[in-house]
Order: structure tokens, then sequence, then C-alpha cells
């Protein structure tokens, strides 16, 4: 099932699915993260209280903290002890484009090993797409 959540300021379109199988808390700091790459949140723009933003999308405080946490720690966004959640100045390339590529290979490395691949077939998977690049 699809649904699709606005914010209060309708400027922050947010889509999350029952379906998809992934975490709400990494739906909404994916789609926040692209519409930060994007320009669409240009930096110093405030986003929704963690609070609000959990209300707004109908899902837990925790879902919505880890979000921001993670966009923080990506160098997405900042907080500021009283003021709010911030978009960073984002630079092409820089530490969030090398912590997003380590998310997803991490994530790759996960689902082969579930999927039942041993270490020595994932690098040469690696290697294979690398090469294939």
């Amino acid at each position: 099932m699809c649904i699709f959540i606005s914010t209060v300021t309708d400027t922050l379109p947010l889509q999350l699915s029952d379906a998809s199988g992934v975490p709400y808390y990494r739906q909404v700091q994916d789609q926040l993260a692209a519409l930060i790459r994007s320009g669409a949140l240009p930096a110093g723009a405030a986003l929704p209280s963690v609070r609000r933003l959990a209300v707004e999308l109908k899902v837990s405080v925790i879902t919505t903290r880890r979000a921001y946490a993670d966009l923080e720690a990506a160098g997405l966004v900042h907080s500021q002890q009283g003021r709010g959640t911030f978009v960073a100045e984002v630079k092409a390339g820089g530490d969030w484009a090398e912590g997003r590529v380590a998310e997803l290979m991490t994530d790759a490395v996960r689902d082969a090993r579930e999927l039942g691949l041993e270490d020595d077939a994932i690098r040469a998977a690696f290697q294979s797409a690398m090469e294939d690049a």
C-alpha cells in the first residue's frame, strides 16, 4: 500500500510504502537525501521537527529520529539544540557520497550473504561490476 504524505508546508512530499520491505526510517532518510542532493531542499532549509514529521507521517518518533540521525551522520543535515534540524551545505562528491556508497556496498554484501554467497564470490562479483561499469 502506498501512502502519499506531505508536511504542513506542502513542500516536503514523502511517500511511504508498507509493501516495499524497506523500513520506514530508511524510506524517509532516502527520500530526504534525494531532495537535498537534487537541490529541492537547499542548504539552510529548516526541516520539520522530529515530532512534527512523525505525526505527519503517522510513524513513531523513533523512526524520524533515526532518519534524521542517519542524515546527520552522512553530513546532509545538522541539528542545532533548541533550534531544529537544517539542510547542510552539500558539495558534489565529498563525505556524503562516500558514506552513501559505503551504505550501498554494505547492503549489497549483506544481501549476498543472505543469498548464501561466500566472501570470495562476493569479491569476484564486485570486481566484475567495477570492470563492467
